[in-house]
């Protein structure tokens, strides 16, 4: 068995430097596949999140598989998907540019609440229509969980 990843995000500032039409300006989340930063696309002018995965992710074909996804997941146009709108690679390490959300994860809006009967079963039919979405253009989601399901601010699921 190998040794977790030990990955430390770079600072927001540093991100900016490596990504010319990105500033970056705060990080949101780490975890295990790496780190995940608020920023604006300076060209429109509009926010997105940059999910960067450290350079260990960086291999040759994981590369091509990242790319392949990405490439994949752009094409779907769906309310309960989140936009892909770039992907690359950043001094070794690859990433995503994505559509923000504004809001928070269902894990974090719903921990220790009760939720109400009608808007739990809305939040779970609009999750079931963005995956099968997905799933009718052969892409899986192999990491479903609350952590990684985000809730605008209506509470739609994205």
């Amino acid at each position: 068995m190998s040794d977790p990843i030990q990955f430390s995000p770079p600072e927001p500032s540093e991100l900016s430097e490596l990504l010319g039409g990105y500033e970056v300006t705060s990080l949101i989340a780490t975890g295990g596949m790496g780190a995940v930063y608020g920023a604006t696309q300076i060209s429109l002018d509009r926010p997105v999140a940059i999910k960067l995965l450290p350079k260990e992710f960086g291999d040759t074909s994981f590369r091509e598989q990242f790319q392949a996804e990405a490439r994949a997941m752009a094409k779907l146009n769906h309310v309960n998907l989140i936009g892909i709108y770039d992907y690359g690679d950043a001094n070794g390490m690859p990433y995503i540019v994505m559509e923000r959300v504004a809001g928070k994860s269902l894990y974090h809006s719903s921990y220790n609440k009760a939720i109400d009967q009608t808007a739990a079963v809305e939040i779970i039919i609009g999750i079931c229509r963005g995956l099968s979405h997905a799933h009718d253009a052969g892409i899986i989601h192999r990491d479903i969980k609350p952590s990684n399901i985000l809730l605008d601010p209506s509470a739609k699921p994205k």
